[in-house]
């Protein structure tokens, strides 16, 4: 099979196991909602936000790292990925294991705090699963991750239903969600080590080679973590843990787009990361402006119709206690528009290894972000932090677009964003008429009259789809 090919056959496996794996992360969210209440999922919440500031310290922007220097044909795959994964572990083990020494002075109640221990687990799961998840990328056989994946998730709606069937509370369905993320690590490793060897190697040299590529793009992702997380664990301090669930559920909903779009990133960082060592600025700027043209088309949709459709949305994930959250998911869809193309432009500067531009920003934001947390989030509850999110996300994007434009001279062209825009308020206009169709029939068609409305406008033809096929295949062949 050509490399062409692959790349179409592993988005295509990729695409079909997220809608999957998505499916059934939905139904074991519903499940989990409707069984706590707004007050459990605000522990739910609390819990995790807690551990990802702690996360913020092992993450290292390893998985970014390791899949630009397992890329390079003068480095040693095996080598590579048993250091890297080493480094996660030994990060993991030391920085979350002070999450539930530090929470005991907090004014969590003891569930919480229990809660943490348990969700420390699939932590370091997920930790080391995303440096295992460059490898799988770098060969084209993301067929695996979504096999692991799929089956991982299977698991965690079966022990959901368990949980439920007995009522084993909060800490059951965190045991069910820490065991998901756990056998996804698991499987991967399985399949991994049978085509190369990985082990827990100490070689310095390595870690040193590592640790200096990695560390600009870990203190960015430090911060950006910390605007990111910081406003659910300033929430958890100030406010109620039913504000916190009623602001954690559309949250969730976020997060799980960003992984989606950051699915499709992953795949092309290696494009950029190629054109920069090739010195092919015109297909490095050609890969940005079609991967821009396909965010933006999908990103419009997404805000305008979430403007209509977030309380019907939220309603039928977490239940009728979560209608408030249907008005905050509007807000943060904006936040997870920039998101996405902040994402894209992110991976540019990475692959220029010009990183180390990027901190002062995220430093800034970082600072402008918390400032803006405890002065409105007291105040205002979860819509001043929703309002902080955008903010912070938009932030990034405008100074990652200037950054871009400065090391590069490339801004992307507007056209196609444009057409978006016009098919999406097209798209507005049924939905504002039939306020009352229930939210399938209503994605349904909004989703046909958008994309009818784009080709109209040609916002998007048989030439485009050509362009990037070309890109992918020049890319291949070099």
């Amino acid at each position: 099979m050509s490399q062409v090919r692959q790349i179409a056959h592993n988005t295509l496996v990729q695409i079909t196991g997220k809608v999957i794996t998505i499916a059934l992360a939905l139904v074991g969210f519903g499940l989990m909602t409707r069984y706590l209440g707004q007050q459990g999922v605000g522990y739910y919440s609390t819990i995790y936000a807690f551990l990802a500031i702690f996360g913020i310290l092992i993450d290292l922007g390893l998985q970014m790292t390791t899949t630009q220097l397992i890329s390079d044909p003068k480095e040693n795959e095996s080598q590579i990925l048993s250091n890297a994964l080493t480094i996660r572990l030994v990060s993991s083990i030391l920085f979350l294991g002070l999450a539930p020494l530090i929470a005991i002075f907090l004014p969590y109640p003891k569930i919480v705090k229990v809660g943490l221990v348990i969700s420390i687990i699939g932590f370091v799961s997920a930790s080391l699963t995303s440096t295992l998840t460059s490898f799988f990328q770098k060969h084209l056989i993301m067929i695996k991750t979504v096999a692991a994946e799929v089956s991982a998730k299977i698991i965690y709606v079966v022990l959901i239903v368990i949980t439920i069937y007995l009522d084993l509370g909060l800490l059951g369905i965190l045991v069910a969600a820490a065991l998901d993320s756990f056998f996804v690590f698991i499987f991967l490793y399985y399949f991994a080590c049978r085509q190369t060897k990985i082990k827990l190697s100490f070689e310095l040299l390595i870690w040193q080679k590592i640790i200096t590529k990695t560390w600009p793009i870990a203190l960015t992702i430090a911060l950006n973590l910390i605007y990111f997380k910081g406003d659910i664990f300033i929430m958890s301090l100030v406010r109620t843990q039913a504000e916190v669930g009623l602001y954690g559920a559309p949250y969730k909903v976020l997060e799980v787009l960003i992984n989606i779009a950051y699915l499709f990133l992953g795949l092309i960082l290696p494009l950029l990361a190629t054109a920069v060592a090739l010195n092919d600025l015109a297909k490095l700027k050609t890969v940005l402006q079609s991967t821009f043209d396909f965010l933006i088309i999908i990103t419009m949709p997404l805000i305008v119709g979430g403007y209509f459709l977030g309380i019907p949305l939220m309603i039928l994930m977490a239940g009728s206690d979560f209608f408030i959250s249907g008005q905050i998911i509007k807000i943060l869809l904006l936040a997870t528009g920039a998101i996405f193309i902040s994402g894209l432009f992110g991976y540019a500067v990475v692959a220029l290894e010009q990183q180390k531009k990027m901190i002062k920003f995220y430093a800034l934001n970082a600072i402008i972000s918390v400032i803006g947390y405890l002065i409105f989030i007291p105040r205002y509850s979860y819509w001043g932090a929703a309002w902080m999110t955008v903010f912070s996300e938009v932030f990034i994007l405008v100074t990652a677009a200037y950054i871009l434009r400065q090391q590069l001279k490339f801004l992307p062209k507007l056209n196609i964003a444009g057409k978006a825009v016009i098919a999406s308020l097209i798209m507005a206009v049924p939905l504002y008429l039939f306020p009352d169709l229930n939210f399938l029939a209503a994605l349904i068609m909004g989703a046909l009259v958008y994309f009818a409305a784009l080709y109209l406008v040609k916002g998007f033809d048989q030439k485009m789809v050509l362009e990037i096929i070309k890109i992918k295949d020049e890319t291949a062949k070099d």
